[in-house]
């Protein structure tokens, strides 16, 4: 075996790298260095360690550490303690056998407990829970009231998308058949499916005179169930009357209303 002994190697014009085109073999112990680039188009076997960019392929055989390791691209399995990225993009399947912490995702498909740290909000859009629902306290619960500055009988439009619950603050002075719908531009035949039900409740000042024993659903009279046989005759003295409507859908445009009235004064 011979030996060349030099300083440096560049190539015969004297300005660039030289091509090893058989390859080259470092001893153990050994390495690579200098302040320009190295270019390998044949691949590396063995272990890297250092900075490492433009690679694509395959990379085996590394039992040390790749660190600010840019433009991998190829089939690698690579195995590591910790990854800090700013985006990653997984198009097949993720397994994570630990914990998992996360902000600002847009879905989240779970098969087992999912722990909320402060606080879970829906902002739009429906959750289905066929598992139950259980509140262990610390909290309150609370439900949205939608509050209108004015009487029933001139808002005759109940939007749910509003809430489930509706108050009207100005004592009422005629009788009034309420609709009940999710929006403007939203059924609730459209948002309720067959065997579902809602509850909605409508409190109004009360007047004497002044009283709903009618309501209609998306713009259509429904016949409802009143408790205790009969629709009210008339409103509350004072105070507020109190008006539940439980509204089962059994079919499409069909309902089952149970409805119910009580003066709170």
């Amino acid at each position: 075996m011979s030996e060349i002994r030099v300083n440096k190697v560049i190539d015969e014009a004297g300005t660039g790298q030289v091509e090893l085109t058989q390859g080259a073999t470092l001893p153990t112990g050994k390495s690579l260095t200098g302040a320009g680039s190295i270019n390998i188009s044949g691949g590396i076997t063995g272990n890297v360690t250092g900075n490492v960019s433009g690679s694509s392929g395959s990379c085996t055989g590394n039992s040390n550490t790749a660190t600010n390791a840019t433009g991998l691209s190829g089939t690698p399995n690579i195995a590591v303690n910790n990854i800090v990225g700013v985006a990653a993009t997984f198009t097949g399947a993720v397994s994570i056998g630990g914990t998992l912490t996360y902000e600002d995702v847009n879905n989240i498909d779970s098969v087992g407990l999912i722990t909320a740290r402060t606080g879970l909000q829906v902002l739009a859009g429906v959750t289905s829970m066929t598992g139950g629902v259980r509140f262990n306290g610390g909290g309150s619960l609370r439900e949205k009231v939608k509050v209108t500055a004015g009487k029933l009988s001139d808002n005759l439009d109940i939007d749910l998308e509003d809430g489930m619950i509706h108050l009207y603050t100005v004592a009422e002075t005629a009788t009034s058949i309420p609709n009940i719908r999710v929006s403007a531009s939203k059924t609730l035949n459209s948002e309720l499916e067959v065997g579902e039900q809602i509850s909605v409740s409508v409190i109004t000042t009360a007047a004497a005179a002044a009283f709903s024993a009618e309501w209609k659903i998306d713009g259509t009279a429904v016949t409802e169930v009143w408790n205790g046989g009969a629709a009210p005759a008339a409103g509350g003295a004072a105070g507020k009357d109190f008006y539940t409507l439980n509204i089962i859908k059994t079919a499409a445009n069909t309902y089952t209303v149970l409805a119910n009235v009580s003066n709170f004064a």
